[in-house]
Formats: structure tokens, C-alpha cells, sequence
């Protein structure tokens, strides 16, 4: 049987202007995020966008962010650019 895989990595730029943002749209089940806003950045999931909730990432900072189905449940506050890559829970799942 040929090899697929079925592991589509995206890479992407978003730039936050304040308030919260969803990161767009991609399949995934983890999400690695790179701050370069210049700022900290508060990280939510789940669609829990409450400060006691988030996750603080530092500028310059990244982490990763597992158990998910997409990168849209994933959102940030703050204001700049970050960076981050969706994958399949640093694997490459085949079929």
C-alpha cells in the first residue's frame, strides 16, 4: 500500500489590533504560537476568554498548544504579529 500523508502543516502570520482574535481557521491537533508583538500576549482556548484563564506568553517566547481539532479554538489578546504552525500532534499520521 502507498504512503499518504495526511499530516498538513500550515504556517501563518496574524497580526492582533487588540482585543481577542481567533487564529484562523486550519485542522490541526496542536498549534506551536511565536510571540513578536513586542509585548506579552494572553493565550485562550476552548472559547474561555477570561483573564483567570489565560496563558501568558512573553515576547519572544512560544509554546505549544495540544488536544485540539483546529486552530480557531484557539484565540490571543494583545497587539503585533505572531507566528504560528499547525500540525498533527508531532506526528505524521498514515492511512
Amino acid at each position: 500500500m502507498e504512503y499518504v500523508n495526511r499530516n498538513k502543516c500550515r504556517s501563518f502570520k496574524q497580526t492582533l489590533s487588540g482585543g481577542t482574535t481567533a487564529l484562523l481557521d486550519q485542522i490541526c491537533s496542536e498549534v506551536i504560537i511565536v510571540n513578536r508583538t513586542g509585548a506579552d500576549v494572553l493565550i485562550y482556548d476552548s472559547g474561555y476568554a477570561d483573564p483567570a484563564n489565560g496563558f501568558l506568553l512573553a515576547d519572544l517566547e512560544s509554546t505549544t498548544f495540544r488536544g485540539l481539532t483546529n486552530t480557531n479554538q484557539v484565540s490571543a489578546a494583545g497587539t503585533g504579529d505572531i507566528y504560528y504552525r499547525s500540525q498533527f500532534f508531532s506526528n505524521t499520521p498514515s492511512q
